[in-house]
């Protein structure tokens, strides 16, 4: 492991791990730009893509760019920690300990299993008006360089609406392919209210690809009554208009 000064609270993540010149291929990066550059379009998401070995952003789709590019301040708009100055204070040292925390717990897995987990993150962030936008940020690997190192880290980050009050930062690093919470796990229960039950994460996915409420109570065994009951109440706890929006949030939250 590199040892080096520390300049700012993110500079150790980027020590965790010993890179070599020609271990990264930057031209496998540039075939996924096509891709990235869809994604940022299609989810109207801010798609980032933050390159380890070069300690900076080498891609950035951000709706939430206007206030970074503040002609009157100088910046580099690359720099990863630029954009800290914009996080609300209060939430600012447990961002950096989500960030902390889940490249200290990715170095630990076995290689093939780095791209299996996600962070998920909910914070505070002021937009260029100086109000604070409900955000919620997601973290995964995009690509390990040749000798495993996590190289490339994609981050997408999208508003919650606004009627969904914050309520602190809510954080959790999950398997991708379980849904299983790794990381952060105990710290849940001030949110429980947020959370759906498995009964209810289980109707909403269900809805997410297109089935009616018949159709989901003769797959799980339940009442027509009952699915519209649990339809209504995940609409309540996520405080969503409709379906789409519980659908979205639930996404957004990797319950989904």
């Amino acid at each position: 492991m590199e040892t080096g000064p520390s300049r700012n609270p993110l500079d150790h993540i980027f020590f965790y791990q010993q890179f070599e010149v020609d271990s990264t291929d930057y031209l496998e990066f540039e075939n996924k730009v096509y891709f990235l550059e869809r994604l940022s379009e299609v989810e109207n998401s801010s798609v980032n893509v933050l390159d380890l070995y070069q300690k900076k952003y080498i891609f950035l789709r951000s709706r939430y760019l206007e206030p970074f590019d503040d002609t009157s301040i100088e910046h580099d708009r690359h720099d990863p920690f630029y954009y800290s100055q914009f996080i609300h204070p209060e939430d600012l040292p447990k961002v950096f300990d989500s960030y902390n925390k889940t490249f200290e717990f990715l170095i630990t897995l076995p290689v093939e299993e780095r791209k299996n987990y996600k962070l998920i993150l909910n914070f505070r962030q002021k937009d260029k008006l100086g109000k604070y936008l409900n955000i919620i940020l997601q973290l995964v690997v995009l690509e390990l360089d040749k000798k495993g190192n996590i190289w490339l880290a994609l981050i997408l980050d999208d508003l919650l609406p606004d009627k969904i009050s914050f309520e602190g930062v809510n954080r959790r690093v999950i398997n991708i392919k379980s849904g299983k919470i790794c990381l952060f796990q105990n710290e849940l229960e001030p949110n429980k209210k947020t959370i759906l039950s498995t009964r209810e994460v289980e109707v909403l996915g269900l809805v997410s690809k297109g089935f009616a409420s018949k159709e989901i109570a003769d797959k799980l065994f339940l009442s027509i009554n009952t699915v519209n009951n649990h339809r209504q109440n995940i609409l309540e706890k996520v405080r969503a208009s409709n379906t789409s929006e519980a659908v979205n949030y639930a996404r957004n939250l990797g319950l989904l």
